[in-house]
């Protein structure tokens, strides 16, 4: 129980969004210092696991891990016996009442972290490397095979993985920054810092570490959009702004369909007569400012 309010699991794609809200972000961050580096090497132990606490109530929300198998070949000609590492990997998991974004490769800075993004809470794999043993021709004896490491983490430096989390019915997004290394006998996870809007269901920017630049306040309630459902055509209204906005309309897997930046004007005219019908999320962002609604289009 978090605060006595169980995170709920759900098996399908967030898609509420933030109508009414008008509070600032609080980001609550938290800078790894010195960084945490878990690692396995060649023949020796793996570090610990790194247990994430996101919102800080004493529940351990997610882990994340260096893991490895041991394969033994023997001797194969002059090659000698090894010990080589056999699904080395650097997993994060979620706990079973955690969430946690199905990324590739993480995200960029300041990538905008909300319920347009696709989440699921299962463990997910940053990177994996597998070794075989092939028995050497003739035999007797046998040598290892290297398959290519894999995955979306594969030698990323520091990127963000988005995380959120459940409370009752309410969501905090958050975001952890990482570094993954892997070679033939080595694999490791580097920590740099995390954090996260402790406003329910207020995004996050990637790598943000104070409240500037992410609020919905009355530049979320100036704009509207119509008709609402849609068919064909959309306006998007923005009241009395003037400011520089970019928009962009994503669909439920948060793929992003429709992209513009627009200046000095307080409506745009969008075409959506080839928008399969369905629930879009509006994403409109100017320097200081963010707002998200809802686009239905019905045909």
């Amino acid at each position: 129980m978090k605060k006595r309010l169980s995170k709920k699991l759900s098996a399908f794609i967030v898609i509420a969004m933030l109508f009414s809200a008008r509070a600032n972000a609080q980001i609550v961050y938290t800078d790894v210092n010195p960084n945490e580096v878990l690692s396995c090497i060649f023949q020796t132990p793996c570090s610990g696991d790194y247990s994430l606490d996101l919102n800080n109530d004493g529940i351990n929300d997610f882990v994340l891990s260096a893991r490895k198998k041991f394969v033994n070949c023997s001797k194969c000609g002059p090659q000698g016996g090894v010990t080589m590492a056999n699904g080395d990997s650097a997993v994060i998991s979620s706990t079973s009442n955690s969430w946690i974004a199905d990324t590739t490769g993480g995200y960029a800075l300041n990538t905008i972290i909300n319920s347009s993004l696709v989440w699921s809470n299962a463990i997910h794999t940053l990177v994996t490397k597998h070794v075989n043993c092939v028995l050497c021709s003739p035999p007797p004896g046998s040598h290892l095979v290297y398959s290519p490491a894999s995955g979306p983490w594969l030698n990323v430096s520091g990127n963000y993985l988005p995380l959120k989390i459940q409370v009752g019915t309410d969501f905090y997004y958050g975001w952890i920054k990482l570094g993954v290394s892997i070679g033939n006998n080595f694999v490791s996870v580097t920590i740099f810092e995390y954090a996260y809007n402790s406003i329910a269901n207020q995004p996050i920017l990637a790598g943000q570490t104070t409240a500037t630049g992410v609020t919905e306040n009355s530049f979320a309630s100036s704009i509207n959009l119509y008709p609402n459902p849609a068919n064909n055509h959309l306006t998007i209204a923005l009241g009395s702004n003037n400011q520089k906005v970019e928009v962009t309309i994503a669909d439920i897997t948060g793929k992003i369909i429709y992209s513009t930046t627009a200046s000095e004007t307080h409506k745009l005219e969008v075409n959506t007569s080839d928008f399969a019908e369905g629930i879009y999320v509006v994403q409109i962002q100017s320097a200081d400012f963010i707002a998200m609604k809802k686009l239905v289009i019905e045909k």
